[in-house]
């Protein structure tokens, strides 16, 4: 008996996660993902001027904003980014930090190093805080070919949950990811499917997919390692 694994629902989805925050002090908070934000939704792209609250709900003073996602890149190739910031603003790609302007400032820009990015997905992180009301935040890019501007709503991406999702699965059915590094996570199935949790600063991830029946049988391996993002869904399908 094997089994054919199929991918149902892709995690990948349009827009960037925007988690609102308050904040209060002299200071603004250095690490906006530890608070609890008071409210959440996706969004196109990073340009904004704001003159009031930056979303129903939010206050237009002594806000800050997370925005996590990612950013597909068509062509290979050096690319340098940019910030306009009103008040600071820090950026990262792939988890380095690549723009640090978190300081209360008018609107100024900051250009990042260049930067070189593979053709594909790479992890995108935005911190923005604001004091007093009017703000300004804009994500932009300088391709090595072609020209500065936003990064375009066609780039941007986010993931639509934290699992990867396997179903049908017989019971007592066990999946292994192992990555490229050589880290295995594992689940069982239970009542039919399993779920295998991805922090968001290790996604995309790269991993090959086993699964292995009761009697500790592999009945499924991936020739190459697969790209997941939280959110997708396969389904297994038994043969024979």
């Amino acid at each position: 008996m094997g089994i054919v694994l199929v991918k149902v629902k892709d995690g990948l989805a349009p827009g960037l996660r925007a988690l609102y925050y308050n904040w209060s002090g002299e200071e603004p908070p250095e690490d906006l993902l530890s608070l609890q934000p008071i409210k959440e939704e996706v969004v196109p792209w990073i340009n904004y001027v704001w003159w009031d609250s930056p979303s129903p709900g939010v206050p237009a003073e002594f806000f800050a904003i997370a925005w996590l996602g990612f950013i597909k890149i068509q062509v290979s190739g050096e690319y340098r980014f940019y910030v306009t910031t009103d008040d600071g603003s820090r950026l990262w790609i792939d988890g380095k930090l690549v723009i640090d302007a978190w300081k209360d400032q008018p609107p100024t820009t900051y250009i990042s190093e260049p930067v070189f990015l593979d053709e594909g997905l790479h992890r995108l992180k935005y911190y923005f805080y604001n004091r007093y009301a009017f703000a300004e935040a804009v994500l932009g890019w300088i391709p090595e070919q072609g020209n500065a501007g936003p990064v375009p709503r066609e780039s941007l991406y986010h993931n639509t949950g934290e699992n990867i999702l396997l179903t049908n699965l017989p019971e007592k059915y066990r999946v292994e990811l192992k990555t490229r590094n050589g880290e295995t996570r594992s689940c069982r199935a239970q009542d039919g499917s399993c779920s295998i949790s991805l922090g968001f600063d290790e996604m995309p991830i790269e991993a090959w997919i086993k699964i292995i029946d009761e009697h500790g049988k592999t009945v499924f391996n991936t020739e190459k390692p697969v790209k997941l993002i939280g959110g997708d869904e396969y389904r297994a399908s038994i043969l024979g």
